[in-house]
């Protein structure tokens, strides 16, 4: 028989008796993302003679982690799209013979899994990340959401979101009749975020007694349209406009010709002293700690861990109303949504207001033990995840 005619009832079982199973994981790239740190947290905590996590890349460039997935006992391959994708990722899954292929790679998971299932791999994995309401609005976007999903049906044999929104966009609104279907929300390692709340205490203790404190606003994310890093500088000027000292800390990749357009604006609106491009950091449970509040400005999220991480600390989110921060606000306590068609002084004023009282040490220790009861926690996850894995 040959590769395309095998039967769905009796796939290839690569896996030896004693060794791990081998999971290939489909991305674009290992940057520094929520995603990405949490999948590399998640390889330090599975036991090696069980699973063994390898990344297929598609980018051109190397990722920013890919260094510390080898050292963790990983590998990175680097598998660009075009007219000879299918043939070199056929080949190199006959090559790893992974027991489990796990897609994050957006429209392109359909062809990814139809490939895995020719070659014989017998649990194929898509991950929808993503939010289903970028391109739809052009004919080319709904055309490749369709085809991308005739593709997953046709190759996957699970189907996992970071959110129930992200499963109704990018998949079916009747999802929940699917049995391949289930929600796997993203998962925090909660230390961290105790140790970031010590840490906070300290700097509390030391302070000068009396000191004036500002509004410290931080805002995270990777650089592009979409997380729309300038809104932030709008409101920090309508916040000072106001007499509010007030400053802004933008965490995350940076990108040059952004961070020159970006620091105009704020030229412009008279705050360039009170913004501070901190860049990528490895310390963003003790800046949110520190801060005032979280703003994010997006134009479109999934569930972004940047949400999760302040409500483990109690710092109160002020966000654009998305659907899956919706979710996340059903579920924990302290986010407040507005629409980004608001102007900047309600914005201004919404943050003043939640701002007014900062939260004490025990409202943090508070927030944090009700997140390690909340679905978000990296045990959950871990369990969830790899019980896709071995099913």
């Amino acid at each position: 028989m040959s590769v395309g005619t095998r039967s769905e009832s009796s796939p290839v079982r690569y896996r030896m008796v004693g060794r791990p199973r081998t999971v290939l994981h489909v991305v674009d790239v290992m940057n520094r993302g929520g995603t990405e740190l949490r999948t590399v947290e998640l390889m330090r905590r599975l036991d090696p003679g069980e699973f063994r996590l390898v990344f297929c890349s598609l980018a051109a460039e190397r990722g920013a982690l890919d260094d510390e997935i080898r050292s963790l006992g990983g590998e990175v391959y680097y598998c660009r799209p075009g007219p000879t994708f299918p043939l070199a990722f056929f080949l190199l899954l006959r090559r790893l013979r992974p027991q489990v292929v796990h897609s994050s790679v957006s429209t392109l998971s359909g062809l990814v899994l139809v490939i895995a299932r020719l070659a014989g791999v017998p649990r194929r994995v898509v991950h929808l990340r993503g939010s289903g309401d970028r391109g739809v609005d052009s004919v080319r976007g709904r055309a490749e959401l369709a085809a991308g999903r005739r593709l997953l049906d046709l190759g996957a044999t699970d189907l996992v979101a970071v959110c129930e929104v992200a499963m109704r966009e990018l998949w079916r609104l009747e999802w929940r009749v699917d049995p391949r279907c289930r929600v796997i929300y993203n998962g925090l390692e909660v230390e961290p975020f105790g140790v970031a709340i010590a840490a906070r205490r300290r700097a509390l203790e030391t302070a000068p007694e009396g000191a004036d404190t500002p509004i410290i606003m931080v805002h995270i994310g990777y650089p592009g349209v979409n997380k729309n890093r300038a809104r932030g500088i709008d409101v920090l000027a309508a916040l000072r406009t106001r007499g509010v000292d007030a400053r802004l800390q933008i965490i995350g990749r940076q990108d040059a010709e952004e961070n020159t357009r970006l620091l105009a604006l704020a030229v412009r609106r008279g705050v360039r002293d009170h913004v501070e491009m901190l860049g990528e950091r490895d310390d963003v449970p003790r800046l949110l700690a520190a801060a005032s509040l979280l703003l994010l400005t997006s134009h479109h999220e999934s569930l972004p861990s940047a949400v999760l991480e302040a409500c483990a600390v109690a710092t109160p989110v002020l966000s654009s109303d998305l659907p899956g921060v919706g979710e996340i606000a059903r579920l924990l306590p302290g986010i407040t949504m507005l629409p980004l068609s608001a102007n900047d002084e309600i914005w201004a004023d919404t943050v003043r207001a939640l701002t007014f009282v900062p939260p004490s040490l025990d409202d943090r220790r508070g927030a944090l033990r009700h997140f390690v009861r909340s679905p978000f926690t990296i045990e959950t996850w871990q369990r969830q995840l790899t019980a896709v894995w071995s099913a």
